[in-house]
């Protein structure tokens, strides 16, 4: 690093371990930056969460009264409190109080943080709805509607998620979580292909751990349902994009590389057969 006093060189090098999936490389870094930018909330979110990925749940807990507002670093801590067993969480009482707050780009920024942290929780419609409140709150922030077309296409509201997404890219803003969108919609309408296409832009905008174990598993599941089929010169194209994705830490490499061996043995005993 070429300043180690630099703070945003600091945060900078810990973002990028933390979407590496190397949380335990992140937190000098996150935690220097923060302690020369006390008051800066993306450094000490970096900071929670490298410490999120690690589980160390009570040392997170232990930064609440450092964090002002709502925002990523109000969402870790909700996580951590839910992981400890708080009930009720004090984070997610703020963010319920917050939607409803005259401020609209606080009142949005609730919104959205409550859909990802209920998801598994509330009823897709109910989702829906906070996401399109964000999105109506905020029609300039991107984002918000990019995870509004993909909720909708998640919910079977193939349509208007469509039209989300249209309007979107006639604005240009084509970033990661637009092909996200894009692929969702894709899955939605059973479009294989298509989705293949979006997953390949998406990790193209952002090569992490994740962007590449969506597309692996979907170019996997893709291969295997070629070969099913009959299909192996495009099952092979297809299991051998997935199978250099990633490590052989991955399973969906570790099951390409099974399917690609059982490939290359069924030729070599039918070759073997004449």
């Amino acid at each position: 690093m070429e300043d180690p006093c630099n703070p945003w060189l600091l945060y900078r090098f810990a973002w990028v371990c933390n979407r590496m999936e190397e949380p335990a490389d992140a937190l000098g870094s996150a935690l220097a930056a923060w302690r020369i930018e006390p008051d800066n909330q993306w450094y000490l979110a970096e900071y929670i969460r490298a410490l999120k990925s690690l589980e160390m749940y009570d040392e997170l807990i232990s930064y609440g009264e450092y964090v002002r507002g709502g925002g990523v670093c109000r969402y870790y801590l909700a996580v951590a409190e839910r992981e400890l067993g708080m009930r009720p969480s004090p984070s997610l009482a703020y963010f319920l109080t917050v939607s409803a707050c005259d401020d609209d780009s606080a009142a949005a920024d609730a919104c959205a943080w409550l859909a990802i942290l209920l998801q598994n929780e509330a009823e897709a419609d109910s989702i829906i709805v906070l996401v399109e409140t964000a999105a109506a709150l905020q029609p300039d922030v991107v984002f918000y509607r990019c995870v509004l077309a993909e909720k909708l296409a998640e919910n079977g509201e193939t349509e208007r998620s469509r039209e989300q997404l249209h309007f979107i890219r006639l604005e240009g803003s084509t970033g990661y979580s637009y092909w996200q969108a894009c692929a969702s919609l894709a899955e939605a309408e059973e479009d294989t292909d298509r989705r293949i296409w979006a997953l390949r832009r998406a990790r193209s905008a952002r090569i992490c751990p994740q962007s590449s174990r969506d597309f692996g598993w979907t170019l996997y599941f893709s291969g295997r349902d070629a070969l099913r089929e009959g299909e192996v010169l495009l099952a092979r194209e297809r299991l051998l994009e997935a199978a250099s994705l990633g490590d052989s830490s991955e399973i969906y490499v570790h099951k390409a590389d099974s399917l690609l061996d059982l490939i290359h043995e069924f030729e070599n005993s039918v070759s073997g057969n004449y």
